[in-house]
């Protein structure tokens, strides 16, 4: 528990009898209180490394993106709308072998050094030859050949292969693209690797964005605006309206719906839908993306999906997968254990892009059609069963060569809603399955292959069906042992026809033509997955986004959509900054 103890004017954060810090008071009307996104611990970690490439630091996932860094672009995914930032444009070479970014003149960095192209070619590169532990290092190593100084705001990177989308998905896509620019004059000349970026006494870590940090223990980390800002001193922005911004830990979805009733938190972590319903009862101040319910949130670009270790038997035949198939009944289990909340799906399509990909007349539609996967089915169990050579034994168990099969179900705990009514299903149909219990070892779990099935998080697809379809290719499977480099794809799935296909798309940009060759090869990519069936699409997510309007206004929202409501995402730092004080006292 932390106390606060007032010293003349300032405050003395305390844990325990140790002072750690002094910070001026500061009104909560003035003051936007937010907590990290998900299962989190109850303390923070990594209070003196904010290292915001490193894959065990959360920093620039839970706060960094909105307070110390920013992006040359974001997007705003509800519509496609390029937003720039600290760049005005970008521009492909015909043969998408390069592009050239046009830098914002005036950008400056918290210490006051000119943003140019220099960080940029300097990050990128650094990202390239990064140690495999650092965020983006494999695809950065995979795509990016060199950049070239053009002048001092322009950079032209250079591509090992045609990238037509590399811009978009690791600059400017405002999501989970946690890839921002360094200042060069900070990092050139430290170990990448080992580098914590925290030095308060410097005034590390130095970013573009309007905080600065000014507190960081494990109850909370504190950032003041910085009245100096360069968007404010240029006229491209006004000051965002919190002088401040705190972060809380918060451990789970009661305890947050706690805090949103006591108007002690104003976003952050999402609640569970019944959680929702029943603070905003008790305070009317609380709004999602959606005005009603059951389906209060915004689609969140992944779906639930049941992962299966290709490299473990009895899990890598696709007999039985297709049986676990059919004996999910995908309705029931947004029922059960979402309250109808979410959306049943048979592939991690969201519905940023459905629109544009999917329905009537869709190549893709017609595939998703043919394969019917949202027909649970115990005939369909048995004859795919039977297929693989399994029997049911006499207490009515599938079994082969007189080995149960032992089903153990796993989830982690921001998707326990699903592990009950999920593992009662597998045990109707004759499954051995059992509940795992929810703790912390998943990720490091199926990072490593340490796992038979999981289920998770399939993201990607907000605009075109390559953002997971890729997934399956062999470049992200990894031997058992060895951490995959993304923790989205983790099937551990290969098949050189199916990434000949990925190559293929990998160099052209989208296209919705039926006849064009994206499209066909998207068609043949869908079709292999839905045979092989690598992992089990469940629901697609739309989470209880929740916003406390009791001290700020100007969330986003169904109603006034402009940018996706994700505070873990890159382009929140938008709804900082569009945020009003309400003036409550």
């Amino acid at each position: 528990m932390i106390r606060t103890v007032m010293l003349g004017g300032a405050v003395a954060l305390l844990m325990g009898s140790t002072a750690l810090a002094q910070v001026q008071d500061m009104p909560r009307n003035e003051t936007l209180v937010l907590t990290p996104w998900g299962d989190q611990p109850a303390q923070f970690a990594n209070t003196e490394n904010w290292h915001p490439y490193l894959t065990s630091v959360t920093h620039q996932r839970d706060v960094m993106q909105i307070t110390i860094n920013e992006m040359m672009f974001y997007t705003n995914l509800n519509t496609g709308e390029l937003i720039p930032w600290q760049a005005e444009s970008y521009e492909y070479a015909d043969d998408f072998m390069s592009a050239t970014i046009k830098l914002r003149d005036g950008v400056e960095w918290s210490d006051g050094e000119p943003f140019t192209a220099e960080d940029v070619k300097f990050t990128i590169e650094a990202v390239r030859d990064a140690p495999p532990e650092s965020r983006g290092a494999a695809a950065y190593a995979e795509w990016v050949k060199d950049v070239t100084i053009n002048d001092p705001l322009s950079v032209t990177i250079n591509f090992n292969k045609p990238a037509p989308r590399f811009i978009r998905d690791y600059l400017a896509l405002g999501h989970e693209n946690h890839h921002p620019i360094l200042p060069k004059h900070i990092w050139e000349g430290q170990d990448f690797a080992t580098f914590t970026n925290y030095d308060p006494e410097k005034g590390w870590p130095v970013g573009t964005g309007a905080y600065k940090l000014v507190l960081s223990s494990t109850q909370q980390e504190i950032f003041d605006r910085r009245d100096d800002w360069w968007g404010a001193k240029t006229g491209f922005e006004d000051l965002p309206a919190p002088k401040r911004i705190t972060l809380v830990p918060v451990s789970s979805d009661d305890a947050m719906g706690q805090l949103h009733i006591a108007n002690q938190v104003d976003g952050g972590r999402q609640l569970l839908i019944g959680t929702f319903e029943a603070a905003q009862f008790q305070n009317p101040k609380l709004s999602s993306w959606n005005t009603s319910g059951p389906n209060w949130g915004a689609p969140d670009g992944c779906d639930y999906s049941l992962v299966f270790n290709q490299q473990r038997a009895p899990w890598n035949d696709v007999n039985l997968r297709r049986a676990v198939n059919y004996a999910i009944d995908r309705e029931m289990l947004n029922d059960i254990g979402y309250e109808g909340s979410q959306k049943p799906v048979t592939y991690a399509f969201s519905g940023y892009m459905a629109g544009t990909w999917l329905g009537e007349g869709s190549p893709l539609q017609e595939v998703l059609d043919k394969y019917d996967l949202d027909n649970p089915d115990p005939a369909l169990v048995e004859e795919h069963m039977a297929k693989g050579g399994y029997e049911k034994n006499a207490d009515g168990l599938w079994s082969k060569d007189g080995e149960v099969i032992e089903f153990t179900v796993r989830t982690p705990a921001f998707i326990q809603p699903i592990l009950a009514p999920l593992t009662q299903q597998l045990k109707n149909a004759g499954f051995d399955a059992v509940q795992a219990p929810v703790d912390d070892t998943w990720l490091p779990d199926i990072q490593s292959g340490n796992f038979d099935t999981m289920v998770f998080v399939h993201c990607g697809s907000l605009s075109e069906p390559l953002e997971t379809l890729q997934h399956y290719h062999s470049k992200f499977s990894r031997p058992e042992g060895e951490n995959v480099p993304l923790s989205i794809a983790a099937s551990r799935y290969a098949n050189p026809e199916y990434d000949a296909i990925i190559d293929r798309m990998d160099s052209m940009p989208a296209d919705t033509d039926p006849d064009s060759q994206y499209m066909k090869d998207a068609v043949a990519a869908l079709d292999i997955a839905l045979r092989d069936l690598p992992q089990i699409d469940l629901l697609e997510e739309f989470h209880v986004v929740t916003f406390n309007n009791t001290y700020w206004t100007g969330w986003p929202s169904a109603e006034d959509p402009y940018v996706a409501p994700y505070t873990p995402w890159e382009a929140f730092n938008l709804v900082v900054h569009n945020l009003e004080a309400t003036g409550a006292e």
